[in-house]
Parts: structure tokens; sequence; C-alpha cells
């Protein structure tokens, strides 16, 4: 090799060297600025959060853990939130705040306890690069939506949720957080055709199972209304937005799971994300679906599912039946990714535990 390429080479392996550090700068400064931006200052904060600072996985964690307390202060915070008649603001976590609403199982957890689903967000920040761009289909109000900002460099989240009620509720906590500029969200459903659907709205206590099948899945919980919605597939969502990338999908909508992945065949084929499935036997029913249809379009994309297990230690086990796990969420990666180690669980002395059941 002559001096002049050895030159060449040095000089654009130095500029590579360069640009990489430019990059990998300008997502810790944009990292930095998300994590210290402040709500707007019109906004009167009403609660402080419980003494929950950081997104940690929990062992044993469930969607009833908001029924219950584990120290005096969360006792005090469960009757706080059982008489609470209106909506306040509550400072969350990583200096997030939130609305909270009375009568509603998921701002119940996080009003008494602080988290909702912490495992869920965990394995998400787990899989989701710096600069990666987030799908959240069926966002409620958004709370993964607003942790996974808190973890993102120069990427961007897209959150979609068609009930009126939980998509005003999405919009309000990223406005009273200014996070316009990272989550953009959109009033739709996404299926395997464009069009209008009719949405069956859940009461305000189970308002995560609005649904687009033909009856709220869960028995003994009240339909309150229906409403008419657009849907639409994410191959054309993602065409119409000139989306060039697609890190991480999630879809948690109640039965649709397998038609929304009938829509998304393109896109996940080209970008090949890592899929946060929300998976009901009784609710993918009532969408005319099942969870041997399901595992069969998650194999044909050349996907594995994997299921989160907590012994002897929090990791992703390969599920080989979807109709074994039947309720819960599933992670599907593609077959060229090798699962990731996951955070563990803290763990707490007696004397710290002690502790904490007087101090938090």
């Amino acid at each position: 090799m002559s001096k002049f390429y050895k030159i060449m080479l040095m000089s654009a392996m130095l500029l590579s060297t360069s640009n990489q550090a430019m990059y990998e700068a300008t997502v810790a400064e944009k990292q930095v600025e998300v994590k210290n931006s402040k709500p707007p200052s019109k906004v009167r904060i009403d609660e402080v959060s419980p003494s929950y600072d950081r997104i940690a996985p929990q062992k044993g964690w469930n969607r009833f853990s908001g029924d219950s307390a584990r120290s005096l202060k969360g006792w005090v915070r469960w009757w706080k939130y059982l008489f609470m008649k209106k909506p306040i603001v509550m400072e969350w976590i990583d200096g997030l705040i939130l609305r909270i609403h009375p009568k509603n199982e998921i701002y119940r957890s996080i009003f008494v306890r602080g988290i909702y689903d912490p495992n869920l967000v965990t394995i998400i920040n787990t899989l989701f690069p710096k600069d990666g761009i987030f799908i959240d289909a069926g966002a409620n109000m958004g709370y993964v939506s607003l942790l996974v900002s808190r973890a993102i460099g120069i990427g961007h989240i897209f959150a979609l949720e068609p009930s009126s009620r939980d998509f005003d509720r999405l919009e309000d906590n990223i406005n009273i957080n200014g996070l316009g500029d990272i989550i953009s969200p959109y009033r739709l459903s996404v299926s395997d055709k464009n069009g209008k659907a009719q949405l069956l709205i859940a009461n305000e206590e189970r308002s995560a199972l609005n649904t687009l099948g033909f009856e709220i899945s869960c028995k003994g919980v009240e339909k309150i209304g229906v409403e008419e919605v657009d849907t639409i597939t994410l191959d054309s969502f993602v065409e119409k937005e000139g989306i060039k990338q697609v890190d991480v999908l999630k879809l948690d909508i109640e039965g649709s799971e397998f038609h929304a992945l009938k829509g998304a065949k393109n896109v996940i084929e080209k970008y090949r994300p890592s899929l946060i499935i929300g998976i009901n036997g009784n609710s993918l029913r009532t969408c005319d679906a099942d969870c041997d249809k399901l595992q069969k379009i998650i194999g044909e994309m050349r996907y594995y599912a994997y299921k989160v297990v907590e012994t002897p230690f929090l990791s992703l086990e390969k599920v080989e039946n979807l109709s074994a796990v039947n309720a819960g969420i599933i992670i599907c990666l593609h077959e060229s990714i090798v699962p990731p180690a996951l955070p563990q669980p803290e763990k707490r002395s007696i004397k710290e535990r002690i502790s904490d059941f007087f101090l938090r």
C-alpha cells in the first residue's frame, strides 16, 4: 500500500472515530436536556410522588399491586386515593409530572406505589437504543411513553390511542411535561386495514380494556359507550409519517394484536423491531383471533416469543406455546437477535425493608 493511500485510510478512520464521538456527545447532551427539562411553570403541583426515584424491576409485580400498600405512608396514600374526587397533578419519576385521575387502577397503582408495570418499562428501555424510534400502540394515558422518554437520546416516540377519553389524557400528560418534541400523539387504532371501526369503551376503573372486539373480554367490566374510530395499518402509518426506522413496537390493544401484526408485515420485515405484545386469549377471541393464530404469524415473521420469568433471576425464556401464556406480556425478537440480559430487582435487607415500611 502506497504512503498516499495509508494517509487516506488513516484520515478516514480518524474521521469515522470523530463522527462517532460527536454522535455520542449529541445523544448524551440530548439525554441531559430531556432529564433536566422542567414542566411549564403554569402547572400547579398538588402532590409529591411516593419514594420511587428510578425505573427498576420489581419481583412479583402485577396489575393488582395498587390495590394494597407496602408501607404506612402507602396505606395513607391508598385511603387518600380512595376518597379522591377530582384529578390532581403529582410529581413523578425523573422530573416527570402526571395528572392523576380518581377511580382508575393504573392511576391508583402509580399514586399508591409510585409505578405501574415497572418490569415492562425496564425491558423496553433495555431493548431501546438511545437514538431509537418507539411506536406505542395502545398508549392509554401515556405512562409507558412518558417513562421511555427519559431514556431517549435523539430518537422519537409515536403514541397511538383511539379512545377519546384516554387520548385527551395522553395529550394532557405530554403537554404538562413539555414533551411535544419527543412524543407525538395520534388518535388512531392499529389494525390490518385502513378505515373505521367501533371501539367499545370500558368503565373508568378498567380503562385499559377498550376493545375493537365484539365484547369486553373481562367479565364484570361495564361497557359505558361505543366510539367510531379511525383504523390504520402500521405499514401505512410508518409510510405516511416518513418514519425511517422502528426499533421497538408495543402492541397492547386488547385482542387486536393479531390484526395489527398482519398490517405491519412490511415494517417488521424491513426494520426487525423488538415487539412487545399484550396477549390475552379471551381478548383475542373477541377479535376473531386466538393464541394459535398469533403464534403462527410471529413464526412466519421469523421471530421467537419470550416471556419474563423471575426465578432464579429476571430473564427472558422462550415460549413454545402461546396458549400456555394466555394472559400477560410477551417479548418477540427476530431469530437473529440474542435476548439481552435484564436489570435485576434490587435486593433489600430485612433492616432496609423494615425502614421502607415506616419511612417510604
